[in-house]
């Protein structure tokens, strides 16, 4: 008799709630240190749901209890000293970090709880929208362990929080609660005790029952200013504003508003 192991287990899982694709990150006993194979998985990931016309917005989440306490070091440095910082990323793959590659096309929720440190408050502070657990610790503290942040902290993370604030995380390695990252504007809200998921849920409820191409194109903008700055999101707004403004759903806005009913928004 021939036994077969079993597979092990992805260390990214995911799952589609209505529009949602929910990626979870999937290594508790690592504390969801993210080694190669889970920047992989991500960038996989993250272009499923840019690419694909019924996923309108992902939730990011870590299983266990804690959301990532970041980088697997020992797995990832060295084959980034060898093949080159963009190693995780096939050609034309988002980047879920937002860098070396397109970012994803559709917005992203961080729903975070526990400890979120070094890349993982690098994925979340590239996402578009933030739900912390009560309780969540913030951290950026590459520079206690030898390196730097790798993943847009250095200026990210002054952007979200405020100078100070960065440089007294990225450079003396001090954490910061939820409510500070609330207070500061890092997060939009604040969930009970195992609520984080559900509560980042009904943020991406309330993206879905928006205009998807409108959703698209706003986010596609205010990237664009903060990359190229505003001269360059006003230039786009001339064109991407009009194309916008002639599609099905720019219409079904406009009959809504006059019948005073929810609008049904089909992407068109």
């Amino acid at each position: 008799m021939v036994t077969i192991a079993p597979s092990p287990p992805k260390t990214v899982s995911v799952e589609i709630i209505g529009s949602c694709l929910v990626i979870r990150l999937n290594r508790p006993q690592a504390k969801n240190a993210i080694n190669v194979e889970m920047l992989q998985a991500l960038a996989e990931n993250y272009t499923r749901l840019s690419s694909s016309p019924e996923l309108r917005s992902g939730v990011l989440c870590g299983e266990g209890d804690t959301f990532c306490a970041g980088l697997d070091l020992m797995d990832v440095i060295p084959r980034a000293i060898s093949e080159g910082r963009a190693m995780y990323l096939k050609e034309r793959q988002c980047d879920p970090f937002g860098l070396f590659g397109p970012p994803c096309t559709k917005p992203v929720i961080a729903a975070v709880h526990g400890r979120c440190y070094t890349a993982g408050l690098e994925l979340t502070l590239a996402a578009d929208l933030c739900v912390a657990e009560t309780g969540t610790v913030f951290g950026q503290q590459e520079t206690t362990r030898g390196i730097m942040p790798l993943g847009g902290g250095t200026f990210r993370l002054p952007r979200a929080i405020g100078w100070h604030n960065a440089m007294n995380c990225i450079l003396a390695g001090a954490t910061f609660t939820a409510e500070d990252a609330h207070r500061w504007g890092l997060v939009q809200t604040i969930a009970e005790r195992g609520r984080h998921l559900d509560e980042a849920l009904k943020l991406a409820t309330a993206v879905a029952n928006c205009a998807p191409l409108g959703v698209q194109a706003a986010l596609r903008n205010a990237r664009l200013s903060q990359s190229d700055g505003d001269a360059a999101a006003i230039a786009d707004i001339e064109v991407s504003g009009r194309v916008v403004a002639q599609t099905e759903d720019a219409r079904e806005g406009m009959m809504s508003l006059m019948q005073r009913r929810k609008a049904n928004f089909l992407g068109r």
